[in-house]
């Protein structure tokens, strides 16, 4: 016999937290990559693993990993902020995971070697310092994201990259996300 419990939260606070909705906006891959690199050069790793998201959900091609990597790795960080170190040394680590087919070659004008380096430089200390002590990590030993923008049309055609036309250029897309 299973029986459910059903519990019924009540806020306390005087302002309800404002509803999500549905919005429709006009995006494009090298636009996001560059708000992304931003984003994260600038320490906002949040927003970065947001902007990175919009693309990843469209993706279905083979470097739909690379998104994911990127993004975990940006969520890696928005856990050693917190500081939480499970939720780093874990995402750190599968975000190498899914960044490994990429090392020898590159992707999307990103340099891919280059970033994983950093992340397991960034793994190694975060597991140094330990529960303990992450909040001490120096979020200046974090790697650098840089693409190459002159390298997306021959790579969006080598993946077969949405939101690329077949000569390579880049597409105003929409897309619908969570507000």
């Amino acid at each position: 016999m299973c029986t459910l419990l059903y519990a019924l939260t009540v806020s306390t606070s005087s302002s309800p937290r404002p509803k999500r909705r549905l919005v429709t906006k006009t995006v494009t891959v090298p636009g996001n990559f560059r708000r992304a690199c931003d984003e994260f050069n600038s320490g906002r790793f949040f927003e970065c693993h947001e902007t990175l998201e919009e693309l990843w959900q469209q993706e279905r091609g083979a470097v739909r990993d690379l998104y994911k990597g990127l993004i975990q790795v940006a969520a890696g960080f928005v856990h050693i902020k917190r500081p939480n170190h499970f939720g780093a040394d874990r995402l750190t680590r599968t975000a190498l995971g899914y960044l490994a087919p990429y090392r020898a070659t590159g992707a999307m004008g990103f340099d891919v070697e280059a970033i994983a380096r950093g992340v397991e430089a960034v793994n190694r200390r975060v597991n140094e310092l330990g529960r303990a002590r992450i909040g001490e990590y120096d979020l200046a030993l974090r790697p650098v994201y840089a693409f190459d923008e002159a390298l997306l049309p021959a790579e969006a055609r080598r993946w077969r990259a949405w939101g690329f036309d077949e000569a390579g250029e880049a597409l105003p897309m929409e897309i619908t996300v969570v507000e």
